[in-house]
Formats: structure tokens, C-alpha cells, sequence
């Protein structure tokens, strides 16, 4: 506990020094500009909207050089995330205040639903919000713990504008180099009425890990580069204005990601530092594969005197393909006990997704005390409910060592329909001038649709489970109330609930051989019982404040919060290899969040957040004594403690030029994983993110010098959890990108 607190303390000296930094300087800094969110679905000032929200506007994602999820995430108070599912590409779920596990924090692309897991690459955005709290009433399921969401820059009608953006870099333990270009135009076709924004981008990321394997000779060869990435993509929008009320905006964005291996450090179970990049195998096996999405959209904004209904019609579809080295694992557990020499094995997942989603809805713009968001939704989920293993995993010899008869090692199509459709509303009422009370609900039906089989020497009998429907339906309510105690201060008080839907899954392979029956026996459930699981859900009371002092030159905001969450879905690994999910169990999560921002100097941006939360388990889970999670157990994949700060400080040279200089520090606090093995969870150690640029700026143009990772930090983001199974005795650790050392440029053309 000492070196967490020593190492989030960097945050505390920097909030309690801007006072008399203030003091110092009366008159010399800048007001903070107002920042506008609309994640109650209406714009309003972030300092009047009574949720904890950070943000991250379209300058400040440009001065900290974000590119992805972790280059913004790790700045984020009480936010964590990890490899929680098979693989690379879908395997990182996030979690907010302690609320962990995939579906239960909401992921958006302007109004679009999307996968967790994806992560669109940082440009053309507009600004980046996080709802911390449960988000049921106007997202819907899946937001429990809370809701991210990347806004997009839209067509402008009136002025030209084009700017492009290129990078060189170089990142420790490759043998190339790093380049990234990217560019967007913005055309107006018919001057205030039709506009087209077009967006393009190519990414390429070295590979920091290297492959050996046993050559002709008896030695080793090496293959370098492995884990390279290349991600491109780009997007399409037009804007048409019919009228001063009717505005239309289809949209195609497409992005692909293509990678030769993955990026996991091997392990030994005593030590789970990833700092070697040297993967050891039997066989020259590529591993990696890609990962294709697109996104369709079409909004409709129909703007009256007394409000605005919004239309949002869109549809997703994606695929992921994997291949990983299973030879290793094959070959011990079917080959090395017959005394023959390994075998070449590799196996396939694939996961398709497509997701159609329709929204309407209703925001007031009422002259009186009383405001509305009305709205109807519907969404329905084609794919996977389970990454699915095909094609057909095949061994061969495997029939004369296990006696199954053929030589498949491993099958599995497990497709799945979900249907949502939903109601819902907020209603809010000014009281008096300075308090206000808003209540709302949503009303939702999820119906899962799911059959399929899993076949092969791994899973021993077959299993083929027929067409099963299962419906929930539910309410989901929210009470808040905010008190403006004067212009610059507000204190508000929440009660929400949360909610994350259930679904069908494989049964559990019913062959005695395997060990399966007899573990589940353990935990006091059968076979039959793995099939389905509920929704859990949880309430959420939060008390918080926004402050702003010295003449808007320092924000200051705080909450704290208690959640209680009940019927836990969990991810149960049997030793026998299979998982299934279940829900037993209560938790419980408490904490508190931080966040300053301020203007101390003139061209001086800070800003600092901490956050704190405790999320351990109330109630044992499935087996009761013989559970993996006992009360007094930390809820997996959680960092106790969060801290960020950031400095930008602009510094003109003449009346040209100027450097824009950035420094940022995020810290991510202990946490546990249990991938793999749920009775022996894993321990995530803390670590430390230092990114800095330094930008010379002179016009519309720039030049930046870039580090990220400047400490080189090789953070433990989770055991990754196998396509196949883990090897013993050799955990993989999902870890990021090393030290990077660029240069980048940009230039606007208006």
C-alpha cells in the first residue's frame, strides 16, 4: 500500500500548489473554455450536467498525440481494463468504478452501440466523454458501470478544410520502424445546404517480439517483427440541410487491422513481468489475423421550436479471424506420453458480428421547469455467442492416441439472434431556481435465440444443443436531484440502476473422461445448468459536486459513490478446460473520484484526476464454499488506485512560431486477474505511463516531437486467455507497446 500511495501522491502537490500559483499571478491566466457534452442526449455545459464526466477535446487528444484506447483510457479516474476474453482482438473489456467484465460498460461512435472491445482509431474526433455510473436510462444495457463515447467531427456546409498528418517512429526492441499518415478533407458542395467530409488513415506498428524455433542444424532461428500491426481505414459523411429544420447524414467508416502475431510476453507462473520478447516454440507457426469492421449510419435531426427529435439508424458488421500455435499444448497432453515426437497443430477462431440498431427520440427545449428526453430503441444482434472454432481443427495420428474415432482435436459454431427493443424517457423539473429533480426509466424485452455444437477429441461425447429461446423482460429506473448552490457550485445526489443482459452458451461437455461432471458436481451444479445464464444487475448512489472558482480560471469536481451489485454473471474455467457463466454472488463497490482543471499561468493548461475504488465480493458465487470468489475477494481485472496529470504549456517565439509543449503522467494501481486458473487469480502489479510532446507550431502547421512510454514501463494487462488452452508452467502476458521515440507533422489547408 505504501508504494501505491507514494506513487499516486505525484497528484496531490500539483492540486494544492494551483492556489497559490492563482494567488501569485492575480489577472495573468485565461478562463478555462466552456466544454460542451451531450451525454444526457442534449448539449449542455459539462459544469451543469450533475454526472462524473471526463472529457478530452479535439486540442488536448491532438497536444497528448492519442491514437488508440490506451493512449486516453489511462487517464481516466477509475477506469480499468484488461484481456478478459480468448485471443487478441476481442479479448479487452473495461471496466468503471469496479463494475468489470465484458457488458458492463457501454462503448459509443457518435450515437452507435459498439463492442467493447473495438477500438476505433483516434481521428477526425471531435471530443472524447466518460459517464461513470450506470448509463441504463438512456443507453440501455451493457452500461452498468458506465458509458464511453467518441464524438465525430461533422460536414460543415460552409468552409473548406483539409489537414493531413504523418509520423515517423522508432520503437524499442523492433528491427523497423513505425509510420502513420492520416488526412481529412471537408467539401462543401452546395454553400449552407450539402457538404461531404472524407476521412482516411493508415497505421503501421512495428512488431517488438521475436519468434525462435529449432533450425536443421540443432540450433535456433529467429523471426523478427512478430506482432507487427497494420490498421487502416477511413470514412465517408455527408451532410444535407433541407430547409432550416431537417438535417440528413449517412455515413460509411471501414477499419482493418492486420497483425502477425500477438502481443504476449512468455511467462513462468513466478514471474509474470512481461520483459522478455522472445517467444519460444516448437514449430515456425505464425500467429496473428485480422480484425474487419464497417459501420453504416444514417442520422436524422428534425429540429421544432419546442425541442429536437433525432433519428439514428445504423449497421455493424464485423468479423475477427485468429490463428494460434497450439502444437505446444497438443503435443504434451496427446503425444509426449507415447514417446512420439510433437506434432504441428494450430487453431482457428473466428467471430462474426452484425448488429442493426434503430433509435428515436425526443429532447425538449421547453421554456418552463420541465424538460424531457422521450425515445423508442431497437436492436438486433446476428453472430457468435461464443467465438467460433472452424474451420475444423484436425491432428493427424490423433485417433490411434486418444481413440477418438477421426482426427478432429477441436470443432465449435455456437450462432445466436438477440432482439432489444426498449422504451424509454427522464423527465426532469426545476423546483425552484435552484433545485431540480429528474426521474427516469426503461423499459426493456431482450429475447436470446442460440443453438449449436461443439465436437472433437477435446470435447470427447458431442455436444448439440437444439434452438433455445429465453426473454427478459425488465424496468430500469434512475432518481437524481442537483442544487445550484450559487453560479459557480453545484452538489448533486444519484440513485441508478444498472443492468446487463443474460444469454445462452455452450453446455458443458458431459463426457466422464474429461473431469467435467465431476468438477460441476463440486459447485453443485450439472451439466444441464451451464446452458443459460440471467441478467445481473446493481444500484449506484453517488454523492458529487462541480465547482468552478476564480473567475472560471480552476474547476474542481468530486464524487463519491457506493454500488451494489447483485446475481453476478461469472466467467467459471473448469480444470478440465471448459468455461461456462453463471450467476451467484454479490459485490459490492465504493469510491471516490477527482478531477481539477485549471488555467494557474498565462498558455498553462493543467489538469489532475484521482480515483479510488474498492470492489470486493459480499457473497460467495456458484459452490458456495467451494467458490473460486469469496467475500473479501477483489472483483477481478480492478485497480485500486488511479491517478493522472497533464501539463500543456504554449511558450510564443515570435508572432509566427510558438512550441506547444505536453507532459503526461497516468498511474493504474494493482489489480487481479483469473484468466486462467479463478482459484489461484493472478496479480496485475501497478504501473506507470510517462508520454510527452513538444510541438513547434507556426500557422496552420506543426512539427512534434514525440515519446511515449518515455519510462519504458511493460505493464501486466492480463494472462491472456488462450484460444486453445495454457500451456502449463507458460502463462502469455498482454502487455503494451514498449518505449517510442517520432516525429510527427500536420498541416490545415482552409
Amino acid at each position: 500500500m505504501n508504494k501505491s500511495i507514494g506513487r499516486w501522491l505525484v497528484a496531490v502537490p500539483l492540486i494544492a500548489w494551483l492556489p497559490a500559483v492563482f494567488a501569485e499571478v492575480p489577472g495573468d491566466g485565461d478562463q478555462l473554455a466552456e466544454i460542451v457534452v451531450t451525454a444526457q442526449k442534449r448539449a449542455e455545459s459539462l459544469q451543469t450536467v450533475p454526472l462524473s464526466i471526463t472529457t478530452f477535446g479535439t486540442q488536448e487528444l491532438q497536444d497528448r498525440a492519442v491514437e488508440n484506447f490506451m493512449d486516453y483510457a489511462t487517464s481516466v479516474p477509475n477506469l480499468g481494463f484488461g484481456a478478459s476474453g480468448d485471443g487478441a482482438a476481442n479479448s479487452r473489456t473495461i471496466s468503471i468504478r469496479g463494475v468489470s467484465g465484458d457488458n458492463t460498460t457501454g462503448f459509443y461512435l457518435d450515437e452507435t452501440p459498439l463492442p467493447d472491445s473495438l477500438d476505433p482509431r483516434i481521428v477526425d474526433i471531435n471530443h472524447i466523454e466518460v459517464l461513470r455510473g450506470p448509463q441504463g436510462t438512456l443507453y440501455g444495457a451493457r452500461s452498468m458501470g458506465g458509458t464511453v463515447r467518441l464524438l465525430t467531427n461533422q460536414p460543415d456546409t460552409n468552409n473548406f478544410s483539409a489537414t493531413v498528418h504523418g509520423g515517423l517512429s522508432k520503437t524499442d526492441h523492433t528491427s523497423a520502424p513505425n509510420y502513420v499518415a492520416d488526412g481529412v478533407v471537408n467539401l462543401p458542395l452546395i454553400h449552407d445546404t450539402m457538404a461531404l467530409r472524407v476521412v482516411g488513415f493508415f497505421d503501421r506498428e512495428a512488431g517488438f517480439f521475436e519468434r525462435k524455433f529449432p533450425d536443421n542444424t540443432g540450433g535456433l532461428a529467429t523471426v523478427r517483427d512478430v506482432g507487427r500491426s497494420v490498421v487502416q481505414g477511413g470514412s465517408a459523411s455527408l451532410l444535407w440541410k433541407i430547409g432550416d429544420s431537417l438535417t440528413i447524414t449517412p455515413r460509411i467508416l471501414h477499419q482493418e487491422t492486420a497483425y502477425n502475431g500477438f502481443p504476449f510476453a512468455d511467462a513462468t507462473p513466478d514471474n509474470l513481468h512481461p520483459t522478455n520478447f522472445v517467444q519460444t516454440r516448437t514449430f515456425n507457426d505464425p500467429e496473428g489475423g485480422s480484425d474487419r469492421w464497417t459501420l453504416y449510419s444514417l442520422g436524422i435531426h428534425y429540429s421544432l421550436p419546442w425541442g429536437e427529435l433525432v433519428s439514428s439508424t445504423s449497421y455493424f458488421d464485423r468479423l475477427v479471424v485468429e490463428r494460434e500455435d497450439e502444437s505446444d499444448v497438443v503435443s504434451l497432453f496427446f503425444y509426449d506420453p507415447a514417446g512420439l515426437p510433437p506434432v504441428f497443430s494450430q487453431i482457428t477462431e473466428i467471430k462474426p458480428l452484425h448488429r442493426f440498431v434503430q433509435e428515436v427520440r425526443f429532447a425538449s427545449q421547453l421554456s418552463g421547469p420541465l424538460q424531457f428526453v422521450l425515445g423508442a430503441y431497437f436492436s438486433q444482434t446476428n453472430g457468435q455467442s461464443t467465438p467460433g472454432y472452424y474451420p475444423q481443427t484436425i491432428v493427424p495420428g490423433l485417433t490411434n492416441l486418444s481413440g477418438y474415432p477421426g482426427d478432429l482435436f477441436f470443432y465449435q459454431n455456437y450462432p445466436s439472434t438477440i432482439r432489444e427493443p426498449a422504451v424509454f424517457g427522464e423527465l426532469s423539473y426545476n423546483v425552484t431556481k435552484q433545485l431540480k429533480l429528474t426521474g427516469g426509466a426503461r423499459w426493456y424485452e431482450i429475447e436470446s435465440t442460440a443453438s449449436g455444437t461443439e465436437q472433437g477429441a477435446a470435447v470427447g461425447v458431442a455436444v448439440f444443443d437444439t434452438p433455445t429461446t429465453q426473454t427478459e423482460v425488465g424496468v430500469n429506473p434512475k432518481f437524481q436531484a442537483d442544487y445550484q448552490l450559487t453560479q459557480d457550485a453545484m452538489v448533486y445526489a444519484t440513485a441508478a440502476k444498472g443492468f446487463r443482459p443474460g444469454g445462452l452458451v455452450p453446455t458443458v461437455p458431459a463426457a466422464e473422461a474429461l473431469g467435467c461432471p465431476a468438477q460441476l458436481a463440486a459447485l453443485g451444479l450439472t451439466t444441464a445448468q451451464t446452458h443459460k445464464y440471467q441478467s445481473d444487475s446493481l444500484w449506484n448512489y453517488e454523492l458529487g459536486t462541480k465547482t468552478a472558482w476564480l473567475d472560471n480560471r480552476l474547476t474542481v469536481n468530486a464524487d463519491v459513490f457506493y454500488i451494489d451489485w447483485k446475481d453476478i454473471q461469472q466467467q467459471i474455467l473448469l480444470g478440465c478446460g471448459f468455461q461456462f457463466r453463471t450467476n451467484a454472488g454479490a459485490a459490492k463497490s465504493e469510491g471516490t473520484e477527482l478531477e481539477v482543471h485549471a488555467r494557474p499561468l498565462h498558455g498553462l493548461d493543467v489538469s489532475a484526476g484521482l480515483g479510488y475504488q474498492h470492489a470486493v465480493i459480499t457473497k460467495a458465487g456458484a459452490g458456495g464454499a467451494e467458490s473460486p470468489l469469496q467475500p473479501g475477494d477483489r472483483v477481478y481485472q480492478v485497480p485500486d488506485w488511479t491517478a493522472n496529470t497533464s501539463a500543456t504549456y504554449t511558450i510564443p517565439l515570435t508572432s509566427t512560431f510558438s512550441l506547444v509543449n505536453n507532459l503526461t503522467y497516468s498511474y493504474v494501481g494493482e489489480s487481479k486477474s483469473a484468466n486462467n486458473d479463478p482459484f489461484n487469480p493472478r496479480t496485475r502489479s501497478p504501473y506507470s505511463i510517462v508520454d510527452a510532446r513538444c510541438a513547434l507550431t507556426f500557422g496552420r502547421n506543426e512539427v512534434a516531437l514525440v515519446g511515449k512510454n518515455l519510462t519504458n514501463e511493460h505493464a501486466n494487462l492480463a494472462d491472456n486467455r488462450s484460444i486453445a488452452v495454457e500451456l502449463p508452467g507458460r502463462p502469455r502476458i498482454v502487455t503494451n507497446q514498449p518505449l517510442t521515440i517520432g516525429i510527427e507533422f500536420r498541416s490545415t489547408f482552409q
